[in-house]
């Protein structure tokens, strides 16, 4: 009986779909221009109270919708996102009812001026759903042990003279 209900719980293939858009929405909105709508999409795609861990050459935990908006405009303004491309890699979604886990790898490629990889990573998530809509509630990024530190070192170096909200 136990398994015969754990069966009927089980993450149905739309609810599996649902998941899977959000990721590569997630990696389109990112690539997305640092302007205020851009940010707002991106943000859209979390629950309000969600988490979002950065794990790199820093370690940044970023909380709520305008701990979210930061890191958007963070990453816009500090890095040049505009030469680079994220990218969905292989991933696996997990769960029942209402909840689910989701670890997914992403990378980071140059789209001008140079060429491959600039980095890539995992990405470990819980989502639940609500009123029948898939979010996110935390991500933990931690990036693989290629980092190129000392092609991010500068960027970060500056952040104080780069920054801005949009």
């Amino acid at each position: 009986m136990a398994e015969q209900n754990k069966q009927l719980n089980q993450l149905t293939v739309a609810d599996r779909f649902q998941i899977f858009e959000q990721l590569n929405l997630h990696q389109r909105y990112i690539d997305n221009d640092g302007s205020r709508e851009s940010a707002e999409k991106y943000v859209s795609l979390y629950w309000p109270e969600a988490t979002f861990k950065v794990n790199d050459i820093r370690t940044n935990l970023f909380e709520g919708t305008a701990g979210l908006k930061q890191l958007y405009d963070y990453a816009h303004s500090v890095f040049p996102l505009e030469k680079m491309r994220h990218a969905l890699g292989t991933f696996v979604i997990e769960g029942s009812g209402n909840s689910a886990s989701v670890e997914w790898n992403w990378i980071v490629t140059w789209k001008a001026e140079k060429q491959g990889f600039v980095s890539t990573g995992t990405y470990t998530d819980t989502f639940e759903k609500r009123d029948g809509v898939w979010k996110c509630l935390s991500r933990i990024s931690d990036v693989d042990p290629n980092w190129p530190a000392a092609l991010f070192q500068p960027w970060v170096d500056q952040q104080d003279k780069t920054y801005k909200a949009s």
